[in-house]
């Protein structure tokens, strides 16, 4: 239950500070970032996914 709650606090708290960086709160100026293709995002969670599975994996078997 922690987890969740510090995810959502984290989620919550980033969101606040993307909103101050561009006009929000903070009244700061916008800023362009380079986006990413959906094919560089499956990319990205494969090598997550790989990452947790290779972790996973060796917990089980020690």
């Amino acid at each position: 239950m922690m987890k969740i709650l510090l995810a959502a606090g984290a989620v919550v708290s980033s969101a606040g500070m993307a909103a101050a960086g561009c006009g929000g709160i903070g009244g700061g100026v916008c800023v362009n970032v380079p986006e990413i293709s959906a094919l560089d995002g499956v990319a990205a969670i494969a090598v997550v996914l790989t990452a947790v599975a290779l972790v996973w994996e060796r917990k089980r078997r020690v």
